[in-house]
């Protein structure tokens, strides 16, 4: 992780003033070009500029590079999570597929956000965590991913396994935060529990693709919840009817 260039990329302000003197003094290099008598000294002039330019652009990372450090670490979270939890495709359920929820983190303290020239704010924390469903419960894996601090205390683990019948339901839920010199609207993924507590909460990259998430996971979890109970009780009954069994068996035996 490029810590310290990430850094800079969110303290920087405004334009690159050191790129814009490279490519200032690229333009006078080029100029000199054409005479011949300053053309040596323009070339000079060209590759002094080129220089200034390249440290300029380097100094600090950009949001391209800012994605390709979160997508390298992200793209192995799917079998990540099938290895920590030991659970496999034969065991998926098949009225709902894998979710794959992710998005900046806007909950860190002394948050870091600006906005790149693609319209799009990041701050130096993200969170991505993947869901799988198999009949009896949620496995949730994942991981929060701090982008200038490479300590182990910032970059951490998200795991959790709930029943169907532990949960209340899944949500999006909208707010605000100041960032970046303005109010930020930010969507948050909640999967709450019946007891109150939160299986997973955490700021996502907001689309339908997570209204429809939210719910696949209501209906997976309603019609679960209702063959758990079906199965509860058809196992109270064999239990039952085993003990009836026994008892006359003990009956006949007394006799």
């Amino acid at each position: 992780m490029e810590t310290k260039r990430n850094q800079k990329y969110f303290a920087s302000k405004g334009i690159n003033v050191i790129l814009i003197i490279g490519l200032v003094i690229c333009l006078v290099g080029i100029v000199l070009l054409f005479e011949q008598n300053t053309r040596p000294f323009g070339l000079v002039i060209l590759l002094v500029g080129s220089a200034v330019a390249v440290f300029g652009s380097g100094a600090k990372s950009g949001e391209a590079e800012i994605d390709n450090q979160i997508h390298s670490i992200v793209k192995d979270l799917p079998e990540q999570a099938q290895i920590k939890h030991e659970v496999y495709e034969r065991h998926f359920l098949k009225i709902i597929n894998p979710v794959l929820l992710k998005g900046f983190d806007y909950s860190t303290e002394d948050l870091l956000c600006k906005k790149g020239p693609d319209h799009k704010f990041r701050t130096q924390a993200y969170n991505a965590a993947q869901l799988y469903f198999t009949k009896e419960k949620i496995y949730i894996y994942g991981k929060h991913i701090c982008l200038v601090d490479d300590s182990e205390e910032q970059n951490y683990e998200i795991s959790n396994v709930v029943t169907y019948e532990q949960v209340d339901k899944a949500y999006v839920e909208a707010t605000s935060v100041k960032a970046a010199g303005r109010e930020i609207k930010v969507f948050y993924f909640v999967l709450k529990l019946k007891d109150g507590t939160d299986a997973l909460r955490f700021s996502v990259d907001y689309g339908a693709d997570v209204d429809k998430a939210c719910d696949d996971i209501n209906h997976a979890t309603e019609k679960m919840t209702i063959y758990a109970r079906e199965r509860a009780a058809d196992k109270a009954a064999k239990r039952a009817f085993l003990r009836e069994q026994d008892a006359k068996k003990a009956a006949a035996a007394n006799a």
